[in-house]
């Protein structure tokens, strides 16, 4: 007796990620607009009631962290979508060198999930927030306190969840874009002396760090406001930051050990000729240059599937991350020096 899918396994929904930006030619930046435009609308009443009513709300409220909260969904939605698009670029790359239904379904993969996929994956970003919301109040009692005492405070107290119900969906679902491409890597028909056919695996695992270190790149926006709480970025540090190894070599390290494999082969079969050629005639000068002409070339084979450009855009997206945290502390410490003279 095998087991029947249930209705939702059957159908796959959208990713709702994905379903938040329009299908249109500039689809993400329409919903990136949206969500800034969201944003400034719900903190725009808070600051509204700060500046009429500073003595009531003023402690309740800090631009600076409601900016971090709007522009960390307005960055990693659209972000997502492109490195889904992206993903699937790769695997049509890979379409001669996989089974067709294999590629199928992992297109289908990169978009769709079931029902109870969404369902786990927003109750795991509300467990989150609710276990930050707790290390920042103290107790629950003072966060079930803090609902009543007014729209600043609630809008405030929620501003990080649509936070970790993006960045729950999008890790979710990028690991498990990688662990698929782990699996494909399996059946690719890689050759080592053709780094072309492999490549896209590499250009894959790339793009997909660009949601971390992004999302990293955002976080100064809270920091400009002041001294504030380590629970506020810990917890995301904590669970985040493992995400970048886990997203880059998770898809290649099977293709990686085929590779070593390949060229390891490739030098023994050199190294036999080489011999080969020692033993033959002087008059053979001509196979033990050839031989060791090959030697050469297969040392320098790479053995990692990542082209020029691959490592490039890794490069560039990791050195956003600390220009933009040394960035804000000098306006930081600029912003001081006015205030203090």
């Amino acid at each position: 007796m095998t087991d029947t899918p249930s209705p939702h396994e059957r159908r796959p929904q959208k990713i709702w990620l994905l379903a938040l930006v329009p299908e249109s030619p500039f689809g993400r930046w329409l919903a990136a607009a949206a969500i800034l435009g969201l944003g400034a609308a719900v903190y725009g009443v808070a600051a509204w009631l700060v500046a009429t009513y500073p003595e009531r709300y003023a402690r309740q409220f800090s631009p600076t962290v409601a900016a971090f909260f709007v522009a960390a969904v307005a960055y990693v939605v659209p972000v997502f979508h492109y490195i889904t698009e992206r993903t699937r670029e790769a695997l049509d790359s890979l379409a001669p060198r996989l089974p067709a239904q294999t590629l199928a379904l992992a297109r289908r993969s990169l978009t769709h999930k079931s029902t109870l996929w969404g369902v786990r994956t927003i109750l795991a970003g509300v467990g989150l927030w609710l276990v930050q919301s707790r290390l920042l109040a103290g107790s629950w009692q003072y966060m079930v306190e803090s609902l009543g005492q007014g729209y600043v405070a609630i809008v405030m107290d929620f501003g990080p969840l649509p936070v970790w119900l993006v960045m729950t969906a999008a890790t979710r679902a990028l690991v498990e874009n990688a662990t698929s491409f782990r699996r494909l890597a399996q059946e690719v028909r890689a050759d080592v002396f053709s780094p072309p056919t492999f490549a896209p695996v590499g250009a894959m695992a790339v793009t997909s760090t660009l949601f971390i270190l992004g999302a990293l790149a955002v976080l100064p926006i809270m920091w400009l406001g002041g001294p504030i709480s380590w629970w506020t970025t810990l917890p995301a540090l904590l669970l985040f930051l493992p995400m970048i190894p886990v997203l880059l070599l998770l898809p290649i390290w099977p293709l990686h050990r085929r590779l070593v494999k390949q060229r390891q082969e490739a030098l023994a079969e050199a190294q036999a000729a080489i011999d080969s050629a020692r033993q033959a005639s002087a008059a053979d000068g001509g196979a033990l240059a050839s031989a060791l002409a090959l030697r050469r070339e297969v040392v320098r084979l790479p053995v990692w599937p990542f082209d020029i450009g691959a490592v490039t855009r890794f490069l560039a997206y990791a050195v956003i991350v600390p220009l933009t945290w040394a960035g804000a502390a000098l306006i930081e410490m600029l912003v001081n020096t006015i205030v203090g003279a």
